[in-house]
């Protein structure tokens, strides 16, 4: 019989180290602070259906995990319900995906009705995308550029300055006046995520003739609802008394 690898521990006592207490340097108030606005908190509910192949087939699923991703959350702005002037609602697109590794047992060999097997395990990407209307808690600040606007001069007998010099506008000077406004981008962060699922096997094949109650898969269904929570927010200016 092998004999076992004996591991060496070094353990090391560590001794404390003392601090003293730091007052933070802050602004006294009333003042003016940029900070995260939050435009809403919601939970999202998302149903989706996708069926996952296996390239190996398998007999018995083990175990399956999950989490769940972000990888678009836009509000547009101008949508939804304004009242005078103030946006209420928004419309808010989101997109993203649940990785689920799956853990299964493949049937490798039967034998005297003893099915022995591998346990494996597959990574998928259920993707997901939904559009969802948001009631604003605070609604978010936007100003919209101008157009561009054009200024004309007229010709007169003493101000032509073009080739030809006909009265009436100067075809050859224009003054053009335009306002670029730029404005926070509004974000998301993602507070938590429920997941519940119904899994169904699909294509069920005999292991082989002697037991035909033995069978194996090919497929999984998966049918998903999936909650998320999420904050919509916004820098703004905020005055803070």
């Amino acid at each position: 019989m092998p004999t076992c690898q004996t591991t060496v521990i070094d353990p090391k006592t560590l001794c404390r180290c003392d601090n003293t207490p730091v007052t933070p340097a802050a602004i006294s108030g009333p003042l003016v602070a940029k900070i995260p606005v939050v435009l809403a908190e919601v939970e999202v509910q998302i149903d989706t259906e996708a069926t996952i192949d296996f390239q190996i087939p398998f007999s018995e699923i083990k175990r399956i995990t999950k989490d769940a991703y972000l990888t678009q959350c836009k509000i547009i702005p101008g949508t939804g319900v304004v009242e005078n002037g103030v946006p209420v609602t928004g419309k808010l697109f989101l997109r993203g995906f649940v990785r689920k590794n799956i853990q299964y047992v493949s049937a490798d060999c039967v034998s005297e009705g003893v099915v022995g097997g591998t346990l494996r395990d597959i990574s998928a990407d259920v993707p997901f995308e939904c559009v969802t209307e948001i009631t604003y808690i605070t609604p978010p600040v936007f100003s919209f550029s101008n157009p561009e606007t054009l200024l004309d001069f007229t010709c007169t007998k003493n101000t032509c300055e073009c080739e030809d010099q006909t009265l009436g506008r100067i075809p050859c000077e224009q003054v053009f006046n335009q306002t670029i406004l730029f404005n926070e981008k509004p974000f998301c962060e993602l507070i938590s995520a429920r997941i519940y699922e119904y899994d169904i096997n699909r294509n069920p094949a005999a292991i082989n003739n002697t037991f035909p109650d033995r069978v194996e898969y090919d497929a999984l269904t998966e049918k998903m609802v999936v909650y998320l929570t999420l904050k919509v927010l916004q820098l703004q200016q905020v005055n803070v008394l």
